[in-house]
């Protein structure tokens, strides 16, 4: 009888310990980043700030992809299926304001900058286009419409007489883009690529490229009003001679609903991990800013950042 009972006892310890595992392992939770779309470098620093979270916090993250980026990311992250995600701060500046289609203000929060956006104007180069007047009657191409940043980049094409009288503009994809230049169908693009990006490197390899530039003037006046934006010379990484391109910085964001102490912990794992940032995104990472997490981003930071900034110094 005591031998029974104490089997008894054994297996309801057993099974009491099940349970209590599989209750954990459902109260794990999940926070979903959305980035852009796979081979992107919103993909690869994602995926990197996932694992940063899965591995060291509580949290199980995971990447999603797809091919819309800040607009999308935001939008998301309205729905309640995601808490993270890179912005770009033009975009993510009219989403706090209730700009444009935003239509209302979006509580849009920065936790921190990563490297800088890199709008590059690509053309072939056997063209022989210098600059952006050069692009009538050629294939323009740049963001779908309705795109903020699109949008802002058909007003500097009209500004050099690029018009959709003058020039045939395809509202597209980057993905698109990507595979029509390098199949010729394409002469010209205008999007967010940047330091290290796998597409660039791969219509550098495909084709002869070449960035070019607008003239001084519509370009000053252009930041002007797009004072989110600054020039600076790029593409030596890429072989390419060098050209004025147009930079913005990305920022890693969330909504001001998410807590405090996540904000805190999330920022955490990705500012105090940079020798594994250094050598899963080796050609972004030197371009981070690492005295000013803020430098250059529009919109508030959200206070469980502003916390952990302040402990280690970094902001007052």
């Amino acid at each position: 009888m005591k031998k029974g009972v104490l089997v008894i006892m054994i297996l309801l310890f057993i099974a009491g310990s099940l349970f209590a595992t599989g209750s954990k392992e459902e109260k794990k939770e999940f926070i979903t980043i959305k980035g852009s779309q796979v081979g992107g470098t919103w993909y690869a620093g994602c995926a990197a700030w996932a694992k940063l979270i899965t591995d060291n916090t509580k949290y199980i993250a995971t990447n999603v992809a797809s091919p819309g980026i800040t607009v999308e990311n935001i939008t998301r992250m309205m729905e309640g299926k995601a808490q993270l995600g890179y912005f770009e701060t033009p975009i993510a500046h009219r989403a706090l304001n209730g700009e444009g289609d935003w239509g209302k203000p979006i509580p849009v929060r920065a936790l921190f900058g990563i490297w800088p956006g890199v709008y590059n104007m690509i053309v072939h180069e056997k063209l022989g286009v210098k600059d952006l007047y050069g692009l009538k009657g050629k294939t323009v191409a740049t963001l779908v419409e309705g795109d903020p940043t699109g949008e802002t980049f058909m007003e500097l094409l009209a500004m050099h007489g690029i018009t959709p009288q003058t020039a045939k503009i395809l509202r597209i994809q980057k993905t698109d883009a990507v595979r029509m230049f390098i199949d010729e169908k394409l002469d010209f693009m205008v999007y967010a690529f940047g330091h290290g990006h796998s597409q660039v490197k791969e219509m550098s390899t495909a084709r002869k490229i070449k960035f070019i530039t607008g003239d001084p003037k519509h370009m000053q006046t252009w930041l002007n009003k797009y004072p989110f934006y600054y020039l600076e010379m790029f593409g030596k990484e890429f072989g390419v001679t060098e050209e004025l391109q147009l930079v913005g910085p990305y920022v890693a964001g969330c909504l001001a609903s998410l807590p405090d102490d996540q904000a805190y912990l999330f920022t955490k794992v990705w500012w105090e991990n940079y020798d594994y940032l250094m050598q899963a995104l080796p050609n972004n990472m030197p371009h981070t800013n690492r005295t000013n997490p803020m430098a250059g981003i529009p919109i508030p930071i959200h206070p469980g950042a502003e916390k952990y900034f302040k402990e280690i110094g970094v902001m007052k």
